[in-house]
C-alpha cells in the first residue's frame, strides 16, 4: 500500500479525487512549459552568455534530482495530499520570481527550488495517481501523463502567448503563478487524506525489478530528451529543411505521443500491459531508422509520429508497473523510477550532441532505435496482464 492509499471500498474513490489527480498532472506540465518563453528575457535581464545560461538551467534540473531521490520519503511520511499542495504552491512562488529575480546568484538558486518543487510534485503525484487506480479497479495512469503533456502545451502557448502581446515578462510569469494557485484552492482538498507509514532512509535507492524498470524508463525519457532538442537540428541539417520549418518535427512527435495516451488506458486494458510496451517500443525503433535512412524531410516527420505513436503509452505502463512491485514500497518505487527517468531527459541531449561530434547527428540518432529495442526485449519485466485492482 502507498503512502496515498486507503482502506475504504473502491466506491470511495470518487469523481473528484480523479479530477485532482488530473488537475496536478496539468499543473505540473503547466509550470514547466510556462518557464521556458521567459528563458530568452531571464538571459537578456541578467546579461549572460549562452555557457552561464547553461550552468542556471542545470541548476533546474539538479533541484528536481535531488529532490526526487528523497520525495519517496517523503511522501510517506507526510502523504501525498500535503505534499502535492505543498510543493505545487513552492512552484506557484517560485516561477512568480522567475520572471523578475535579478542577480545570477539568486536566479540560480530559484531556479533550483522550482526545479526541487517539481521533481517533488512529479513523485507525488504519480504515486497519488497509483493509489486512484488501486481504488479505482482501472487503468488511469496514461491519461493523467496525456494531461501532463496538455498542460505544457497550455503552459508554454499561454506565456508565448502572453509575452507576445506586450505583456511584461515579470505579469507573465505571476498570472501563470496565479494559475497554479487557483487549481491549488479548486482541487487541493480533493486529493486522497493523508496516511503516516513507516519509512527508513530518506534517500530511495532502486532495487530489484524497480531497477530495471527504472533503467527503461531513463532510456524511453532519453530518447524524448533527444528528440527535444535534436529532432530540428536532423531536419534541417542532413534532411535540407528550411529551418524556421523543421520545428514541425518535434512538434508532430509531442502530439502524436499526446493523442495516443489520451488512449493508452483502453488500449492497454485490451492488448495488456506487455504487449502494449513491447510493440510501442518496436514501433518507435522502426520510426527512427525511417526519421534516420530516408532522406526525405516529409518522411522522417512521419518516422517521428511513429516514435511518438509507439513511445506514448510505455512510461505510464512502467510507472504502474514500479507502483504495483513488491520489493519496494510504492512510493519509494516510484521516486526511484521518476529519478532514473529524469536522468534520462538530462543526459540524452548531451549524449546525443557528444556522440554526434564523433560519429555524425543521424549515427548518433540512430542509437536510440538500440535503446528502444531494449526496452522491447526487456519487457517481460513488465505483468502480462497487470491490472490496477492488481497493485492493491
Amino acid at each position: 500500500m502507498t503512502a496515498c492509499s486507503f482502506n475504504e471500498t473502491r466506491s470511495s474513490v470518487t469523481v473528484w479525487q480523479q479530477h485532482a489527480t488530473r488537475a496536478a498532472f496539468f499543473a505540473a506540465g503547466f509550470a514547466v512549459a510556462a518557464w521556458a518563453p521567459l528563458v530568452p528575457f531571464v538571459k537578456n535581464r541578467l546579461a549572460i552568455n549562452d555557457a552561464t545560461l547553461g550552468c542556471l538551467l542545470l541548476c533546474l534540473g539538479v533541484g528536481s534530482i535531488l529532490a526526487m531521490v528523497s520525495s519517496g520519503s517523503v511522501v510517506s511520511r507526510f502523504g501525498c495530499r500535503r505534499v502535492i499542495n505543498l510543493s505545487m504552491l513552492a512552484a506557484a512562488v517560485m516561477l512568480s520570481l522567475l520572471g523578475s529575480v535579478s542577480g545570477i546568484l539568486l536566479t540560480g538558486v530559484v531556479l533550483a527550488l522550482f526545479g526541487g518543487a517539481i521533481g517533488t510534485m512529479d513523485v507525488a503525484m504519480n504515486v497519488h495517481a497509483i493509489a486512484v487506480e488501486q481504488g479505482s479497479g482501472r487503468r488511469m495512469m496514461s491519461g493523467f501523463h496525456a494531461l501532463y503533456s496538455i498542460g505544457g502545451l497550455a503552459g508554454a502557448g499561454g506565456a508565448a502567448a502572453a509575452l507576445s502581446a506586450g505583456i511584461a515578462p515579470g505579469a507573465t510569469a505571476i498570472g501563470a503563478a496565479s494559475a497554479l494557485i487557483i487549481a491549488l484552492v479548486i482541487f487541493g482538498r480533493h486529493f486522497l487524506s493523508d496516511k503516516t507509514q513507516a519509512h527508513g532512509s530518506s534517500l530511495v535507492v532502486p532495487r530489484g525489478s524497480v531497477l530495471l524498470l527504472g533503467s527503461m524508463c531513463l532510456m524511453l525519457l532519453l530518447v524524448e530528451g533527444a528528440m527535444l532538442d535534436w529532432s530540428a537540428l536532423l531536419l534541417s541539417g542532413s534532411k535540407a529543411m528550411p529551418e524556421a520549418q523543421a520545428g514541425i518535427g518535434y512538434a508532430v512527435f509531442a502530439g502524436t505521443m499526446t493523442a495516443m495516451r489520451l488512449t493508452g488506458d483502453w488500449t492497454a486494458a485490451k492488448l495488456g500491459a506487455r504487449r502494449v510496451v513491447r510493440l510501442g517500443s518496436a514501433l518507435g525503433a522502426i520510426g527512427v531508422a525511417l526519421a534516420v535512412f530516408t532522406p526525405d524531410p516529409y518522411l522522417t516527420i512521419f518516422g517521428f509520429a511513429l516514435m511518438g505513436v509507439g513511445c506514448a503509452n510505455v512510461v505510464p505502463i512502467l510507472y504502474s508497473a514500479a507502483g504495483a512491485d513488491k520489493s519496494m514500497p510504492s512510493e519509494h518505487a516510484i521516486a526511484a523510477t521518476a529519478t532514473l527517468g529524469y536522468a534520462g531527459t538530462l543526459t540524452g541531449p548531451a549524449a546525443i550532441g557528444f556522440i554526434a561530434h564523433g560519429i555524425g547527428l543521424s549515427a548518433a540518432f540512430g542509437l536510440l532505435a538500440a535503446l528502444l529495442l531494449i526496452v522491447c526485449l526487456a519487457s517481460n519485466i513488465v505483468p502480462k496482464h497487470e491490472q490496477p485492482d492488481a497493485l492493491s
